[in-house]
């Protein structure tokens, strides 16, 4: 059934369903848990006061801004004020996560937008009729990319905000379109109406502890576009509380990033220029940008022709024995 947490929690809630999304539930080895267990939950709505001109008011699939309060960026808005009531989910390291997402709103949450969906998937939206198919299609393009988050020694998840750093896990990308030079479709969105499924595994010399386990989509914000009240590139970031069992002892790899010190919004999606722009002494140390916020009008809209030098969002990607940079695939020549 789904979570009686959840629904209480979005009382104050507008009562339309929004065009945004949330990661909302977990598989573990195949095994769909329940809807919101383990994920930091969300206030809404809630005003963000750091905003160019005025507060920004969130509601529950709001997306978050670059320029929002750190535990907004991190797991979702406002959403440290609900770690101390939420589950820890134990997983092993090796395991596989599925993770799944709603543009429905918790109040209208029923069993069958979870239960019985087509190809075991963990959501769906059999009453949807922008594609005619039941699938929970994602609200917008871009790459998805996963983080863990060590917590320090001597704290509980619970009590943990995410001020470490970040080291990623899983990046879901674009490729390009029946080998065409000039179109790219990111694998989540894909313009199908049936969504790409975020699969990835735990890597297996991660070390035993708690941990933050963060998922986002990241839709970044067209260069040559009119700057927009409340924001530009729109974060859809979402933290599981887990506690991973593992032989293996320490500390996760160094060379992660940090939010949002690493934030970079006016830079474009590659690393150099980036680096050119910051200022401050902590993104000095810290020279791995979370996310470049500009790119040209294909890879906006997520279906035209990519930017040449675009670098995936995230930083370095760890898969259990090296730090490696993900690379968007190669564009393929002109026939």
């Amino acid at each position: 059934m789904v979570s009686t947490l959840w629904a209480l929690a979005a009382t104050a809630i507008l009562p339309v369903a929004q065009s945004h999304f949330t990661f909302v539930r977990v598989s573990v080895n195949g095994v769909w848990e329940e809807p919101g267990r383990y994920f930091r939950n969300k206030t809404s709505p809630f005003v963000e006061p750091a905003t160019e001109s005025e507060g920004y008011i969130g509601y529950y699939h709001s997306p978050t801004f670059p320029q929002h309060l750190p535990n907004s960026l991190r797991c979702g808005r406002d959403s440290f004020a609900h770690a101390a009531e939420t589950e820890v989910l134990t997983v092993k390291a090796g395991d596989t996560l599925e993770f799944a997402h709603t543009r429905i709103e918790p109040k209208d949450w029923k069993d069958y937008q979870w239960y019985g969906c087509p190809e075991g998937r963990g959501s769906c939206d059999p009453n949807g009729t922008q594609w005619e198919v039941p699938y929970m299609e994602f609200a917008h393009p871009g790459p998805v990319v996963a983080h863990l988050s060590q917590v320090p020694d001597g704290l509980d998840v619970r009590d943990y905000d995410g001020s470490g750093e970040w080291v990623k896990i899983y990046t879901l990308g674009y490729e390009f379109y029946h080998d065409d030079p000039d179109r790219i479709i990111f694998l989540a969105h894909n313009y199908t109406g049936r969504p790409g499924r975020i699969i990835f595994d735990i890597p297996s010399q991660t070390p035993a502890g708690e941990y933050l386990l963060r998922v986002d989509l990241i839709w970044a914000y067209y260069k040559d576009s009119q700057r927009v009240s409340g924001g530009y590139t729109q974060l859809y970031p979402s933290c599981l509380q887990v506690r991973v069992e593992s032989a293996v002892e320490g500390s996760l790899p160094a060379g992660g990033i940090k939010i949002p010190e690493n934030l970079c919004r006016d830079c474009p999606g590659k690393l150099i220029s980036c680096l050119q722009s910051l200022s401050s002494l902590e993104a000095v140390r810290s020279p791995i940008t979370m996310v470049g916020m500009l790119v040209g009008s294909g890879m906006y809209g997520g279906q035209g022709e990519p930017d040449d030098d675009y670098v995936y969002p995230g930083g370095l990607q760890w898969d259990g024995e090296k730090m490696f940079e993900v690379r968007p695939p190669v564009r393929p020549s002109r026939r």
